[in-house]
């Protein structure tokens, strides 16, 4: 069986970390607790505060992004200013769903959305008396993607959109109301009546040169952590392809406080201790670095290729690719690194049919401590990062993503429980295999190093 042990497995400091913060991160107030007398509606999500005039079905659209550290203050600090001016707001019900929000989880777009101010008929003394309440709060929020910033760095942005419903009614014509697109956050024909309340923000001369050198064509995921876009390199006699990826300050809060920049200069971290360790040819080639305060950006070699994941998702998921990415797990922890989160997404399959490992932010030398990032959470949890990582990958294999009741939100899976069920396929097969023998090989001590950790037989 796999040992408890005396110290705190990574899965155990992920947990950890998670008890810790809801310790103390305050539950967000309740309608009654801003205003005993306040009309609210409640949702799934949102409490819905105010009425909204009648007869006004569009209008400007304020939005305050808030952390979950700082969401009960400054909901409580705002409240009987928005309450004053009699206008009808909204925010989230509960941390957990802010940080779904900020992690990105509803949408992109919807990041930092977290109150929702609804503002018909723009007011010079509203909108200063707001942004002075939240002079505290500068620097220390996420961005609100497509969303235009009032500046100064203040949590605080707008749009022109519709109140109820999907369109906007623009002169005589309907158009849609387009909530995913920075371009369109003042639609074309209306009067950007908040521009004079803004204030330009600082731009970095260095990040501007920078990102000149790798303009950026096509987005390849989003999250409120980081981005990762698909950018050509300009720098050299011809062009060629990149990676671009990179970290976003304040966006999705880790327990432990750590943003995407800080997750971002781990990755780099780890870049150089596999240079060091002879392992860099095993994960795409780190081309080029930015990191200045607020901005990191690594660039990073382009791997015409899918991962493993969009491999089991289309059912081109083979046996071959799985013992490609075991041996580079082997060939990781006899060098003395673990992957963190190792998992079918994060290994690429090339156009050569080779495999390679790609996203180090939760990656390190094992016996540094791990950040608490998981995809999945698994029991019993193995106390070495090695077992770790090839639990994980093995459940990444075994889980079933689009099964109703059982998919993407269910991240907690029993290692023992999974051995029950029959496999659909040659690839869970393996990963079965492979498991029973990890579960069976486990030492029962922490001290026990009779076992061969790296790589348990197969059955």
């Amino acid at each position: 069986m796999l040992s408890a042990g005396t110290a705190l497995t990574p899965g155990a400091r992920a947990a950890a970390a998670a008890e810790a913060e809801a310790a103390v991160v305050p539950a967000l107030p309740h309608p009654r607790e801003l205003d005993a007398r306040i009309p609210f509606t409640e949702s799934t999500y949102w409490y819905a505060c105010g009425a909204l005039s009648p007869g006004i079905g569009q209008g400007w659209k304020l939005y305050v992004s808030m952390t979950p550290g700082n969401a009960r203050e400054v909901l409580c600090r705002l409240a009987p200013l928005l309450l004053g001016a009699g206008l009808h707001f909204k925010y989230v019900k509960d941390v957990a769903t802010l940080q779904q929000l900020n992690a990105g989880a509803y949408g992109y777009s919807q990041i930092g959305k977290c109150l929702v101010v609804y503002l018909p008929h723009p007011d010079a003394v509203f909108l200063e008396t707001l942004k002075d309440a939240l002079g505290p709060y500068r620097d220390q929020c996420p961005a609100v993607p497509c969303a235009r910033p009032f500046g100064g760095r203040l949590p605080l942005y707008y749009r022109f959109g519709c109140y109820l419903g999907r369109t906007l009614v623009l002169g005589r014509h309907e158009v849609e109301d387009n909530r995913s697109s920075l371009v369109h956050a003042v639609p074309e024909g209306v009067t950007d009546l908040l521009a004079a309340f803004t204030d330009p923000e600082p731009e970095d001369a260095e990040v501007r040169r920078f990102l000149r050198r790798y303009p950026v064509f096509r987005a390849l995921a989003q999250q409120g952590k980081c981005g990762v876009f698909h950018a050509m390199d300009t720098t050299g006699e011809t062009l060629r392809e990149v990676v671009l990826k990179a970290g976003y300050h304040r966006g999705q809060l880790q327990p432990d406080g750590t943003d995407g920049c800080d997750l971002l200069r781990r990755e780099l971290a780890c870049y150089r201790i596999l240079a060091e360790r002879h392992l860099d040819r095993m994960a795409p080639a780190l081309l080029d670095v930015l990191d200045v305060p607020r901005k990191v950006v690594l660039v990073l070699e382009y791997v015409d290729g899918t991962s493993l994941l969009h491999h089991k998702l289309t059912g081109r998921l083979r046996v071959r690719h799985l013992d490609r990415a075991w041996t580079l797990l082997d060939r990781f922890h006899a060098a003395g690194v673990y992957l963190g989160d190792a998992k079918l997404a994060n290994f690429l399959v090339d156009a050569d049919d080779d495999v390679r490992a790609v996203d180090f932010e939760a990656a390190g030398v094992i016996g540094d401590d791990a950040p608490p990032i998981r995809t999945f959470f698994v029991t019993p949890e193995p106390d070495d990062p090695r077992r770790s990582d090839l639990a994980h990958f093995l459940v990444s294999v075994l889980h079933p993503y689009d099964r109703p009741g059982n998919g993407w939100a269910d991240r907690h899976v029993d290692l023992r429980a999974c051995l029950e069920r029959d496999p659909g396929d040659d690839a869970e097969a393996w990963a079965l295999a492979r498991l029973s023998a990890l579960l069976d090989a486990a030492p029962r001590s922490p001290d026990d190093a009779s076992t061969d950790i790296r790589r348990p037989p197969a059955r």
